[in-house]
């Protein structure tokens, strides 16, 4: 596939972006329906309870992942778009670095599940799983580092095959030992997920086609620790804007209601698919050009992405109730009023995920930590005082709100950086819809 990064007439970048995001846009919506249809039958052969503990095991890694991984995805990826002849020794460094808090992180998993608060009405049922949690770490990461690197090098096409695998073979295996092997709809889960994990981590290794070199270099070390350091709370804080409302619905009220929770949570998330599909061949294009560059494009990919983003939770909020009853069943429906409440939240979550990209590849990773973080600091505040009285109703509303402060914090540091105003970034203009209609037909 052509890269965006040579030099080409601006015709020429625009017939391979449009390419490049019809791929991607593509992947994402066999991606919906994959999810929704592996969503359905797990709902349906869990039950809320099960489904619930599930989603607990499923996101405990993410977490604990997020929480130690000294940002050395975002680093690698950073380093490598600026000295792409370097990648060998960068990817040992980074290998290395991966291998010591693997080790850290699945030792501190094994701690974690044994705290009788993670779980408010299931606390063994958590323990019995730990082994998976723990291992899924190393495979999480691994993933996530390959993912970025793919991504930087613009192998879009790899990072796509990659993408629809996430959805597809966790179905494709849970069928298979579920139905027939006959085991039970929960550790039939557990395993296809775990599997999945595996196979995805070592895919990615053969699509780098690198091996898995180990270097240590005092220098390469110090340029992904100080990056890392710096972009590590970003993701961290991504992590717990998306994740921590579980814990709370799972200590305060118990794994049914995380059935629900996290049922609305998949729902809203599906919207997602847009600016993720924007982000995949605009991650390199962010990573490398220079600011100039990055003013011009940045404004045009909010403003039409912010547009389809709101029509589409106005779709999703008027057919949402019957979206729950027929995928995943009657005992679903206490559902829809969180998922109505996640809807402006990731709207917001969409603007904050392109503004954060662009604020990245202009080397403020810091400045994103720290906004990162207050939105964090307000969410985990707001579900304190909600949860006990609202309930997930009071979760969804406390993730919106934090995910509304995350926006306009990014904005802000953003427009200090290019001058560009909130009109600018969010109100589509006739031309914009010209551009459109002439990047469709390419």
């Amino acid at each position: 596939m052509r890269d965006l990064n040579v030099d080409q007439s601006t015709e020429e970048k625009q017939q391979v972006f449009a390419k490049q995001f019809g791929q991607s846009l593509a992947t994402k919506i066999a991606m919906i329906f994959l999810r929704l249809v592996r969503n359905a039958i797990l709902a349906r052969a869990l039950g809320p309870a099960d489904r619930g503990l599930f989603s607990l095991i499923t996101s405990l890694p993410e977490l604990i992942m997020s929480a130690g991984n000294a940002g050395i995805s975002n680093a690698a990826a950073y380093q490598t778009a600026k000295n792409s002849s370097g990648f060998r020794g960068i990817l040992g460094n980074t290998n290395l670095l991966m291998l010591f808090i693997s080790i850290v992180l699945v030792l501190a998993s094994f701690y974690l599940v044994q705290q009788p608060w993670l779980v408010n009405d299931q606390a063994d049922a958590i323990a019995n799983f730990s082994y998976f949690i723990a291992f899924a770490i190393p495979l999480m990461l691994l993933k996530a580092v390959n993912i970025n690197l793919l991504n930087v090098l613009h192998r879009i096409s790899q990072v796509n095959l990659t993408s629809l695998l996430e959805s597809l073979s966790p179905l494709l295996l849970f069928l298979v030992l579920w139905w027939g092997f006959s085991l039970d709809p929960l550790i039939a889960a557990t395993w296809a997920w775990f599997s999945s994990l595996l196979i995805l981590a070592i895919l990615t290794l053969v699509q780098l086609k690198q091996g898995f070199p180990i270097r240590w270099n005092r220098s390469t070390q110090k340029a992904l620790l100080s990056y890392g350091y710096r972009g590590h709370f970003d993701t961290l804080f991504q992590k717990l804007l998306l994740r921590i409302d579980f814990l709370f619905v799972s200590s305060y009220i118990g794994t049914e209601a995380l059935g629900y929770y996290a049922m609305a949570t998949a729902a809203a998330e599906l919207l997602l698919t847009i600016p993720n599909s924007l982000s995949v061949p605009l991650f390199s294009f962010f990573m490398r050009k220079g600011s100039g560059d990055k003013d011009n494009v940045t404004p045009l990919v909010l403003r039409v992405m912010t547009s389809v983003m709101v029509l589409s939770a106005l779709l999703f909020a008027v057919t949402g109730k019957l979206l729950i009853w027929v995928l995943f069943g009657e005992a679903y429906l206490p559902g829809y009023e969180p998922l109505l409440l996640l809807l402006p939240g990731i709207v917001f979550l969409s603007y904050c995920s392109l503004v954060r990209l662009d604020l990245l590849g202009r080397n403020k990773p810091g400045a994103v930590s720290l906004i990162s973080g207050l939105a964090v600091l307000i969410n985990i505040l707001l579900n304190l005082l909600l949860v006990s009285d609202y309930g997930v109703a009071g979760v969804a509303v406390s993730s919106s709100f934090a995910y509304l402060i995350a926006a306009l914090g990014l904005h802000g540091v953003h427009r200090k950086l290019t001058r560009l105003t909130l009109r600018e970034t969010l109100i589509l203009r006739s031309e914009d819809i010209s551009l459109l209609l002439t990047f469709v037909k390419r």
